[in-house]
């Protein structure tokens, strides 16, 4: 819930307010001391963006063996984000240290403003076009190309064409 929660760019009084559940609540429910309702997880899952099932492991037809290693298209865990970013996780989780993700950008959907963070970040755009700022270096990738770049460097990234991008990203440490 915190990686949801600091990916929304909410802090926990912003997210109390939102769902109209206590500061020292939501802080004991990031930190596993207390479960949820219900009523609460959904009522976060709604501000948080995505589905109830998200807080919940795969319990399907998959061997857990074959759940530690590997994501099957229809069990993805997704967000999506108001500005237009819907990001799959394509990693059976976010324990190791590196973050997999199919990121798909609608025309015109961007990062925001630059950003840092500590890492790295790499990736593959599949499809479509993706203008990625790194410094003050501007690019602009289509099908085929490929990025890697330090986090600590200020950056961003949109969709400045008119058709869907997707991109593959690698992030490391995990963001989420």
């Amino acid at each position: 819930m915190r990686g949801l929660r600091k990916a929304k760019g909410l802090t926990l009084q912003a997210l109390a307010q939102k769902t109209d559940l206590s500061v020292g609540y939501l802080s004991q429910l990031e930190r596993n001391l207390a479960s949820p309702s219900i009523r609460a997880l959904s009522t976060i899952a709604r501000v948080l963006g995505v589905n109830i099932s998200w807080f919940f492991p795969e319990a399907g037809d998959q061997l857990d063996h074959e759940a530690s290693v590997v994501v099957r298209a229809e069990n993805r865990r997704s967000l999506s984000f108001s500005s237009g970013i819907r990001d799959e996780l394509l990693c059976p989780s976010l324990s190791g240290q590196l973050e997999m993700l199919l990121c798909t950008l609608e025309p015109g959907a961007s990062s925001g403003e630059l950003y840092n963070h500590t890492g790295e970040e790499a990736g593959f755009v599949s499809s479509g076009q993706l203008e990625l700022t790194v410094d003050d270096n501007v690019f602009l990738l289509t099908a085929g190309d490929s990025f890697h770049f330090d986090c600590s460097r200020p950056h961003g990234y949109r969709n400045p064409g008119d058709v869907t991008t997707t991109v593959v990203w690698a992030v490391t440490p995990p963001h989420y």
